[in-house]
């Protein structure tokens, strides 16, 4: 991420030092395309757990855009959902995972959490979901 920050920096300076000397040549960015995200699928049920158990399950997603995919927040509804996600930009064409954690204990009953993913991608945002029942 940061190379690629880094490389943006350096053409946004050949730029500007261009367009300020008369008669030298302008350099342009151009945008080669965007990133986009797709899950494999966007709401997993656990089905009947235990309460106390710490049901874990990783959504996994894919960049089926033309640019780096980078994920800029994952947003749970509560502090009993917990997300992990990497950090890194997702080159076009690769998968990576958000592994998302449901803490049961005190939970009894049906739960549906959804975590809102917010990326660079097209749409900026998208939301996951988990649910299920939880019994003692």
């Amino acid at each position: 991420m940061k190379k690629l920050r880094l490389t943006l920096i350096i053409l946004s300076l050949f730029s500007i030092a261009a367009k300020a000397q008369p008669g030298k040549k302008t350099i342009t960015l151009e945008a080669e395309g965007q990133a986009s995200i797709k899950f494999e699928e966007v709401v997993h049920d656990f089905g009947n757990i235990t309460e106390g158990t710490q049901a874990t399950y990783d959504f996994t997603y894919t960049n089926t855009g033309k640019a780096p995919l980078i994920l800029t927040d994952v947003k749970p509804p509560c502090s009993c959902t917990t997300p992990e996600w990497p950090k890194d930009p997702l080159m076009p064409g690769k998968s990576a995972k958000i592994k998302v954690t449901f803490d049961s204990k005190g939970k009894p009953g049906s739960f549906s959490k959804t975590i809102e993913v917010k990326h660079n991608g097209e749409s900026g945002r998208d939301y996951i979901t988990i649910k299920g029942m939880v019994g003692t």
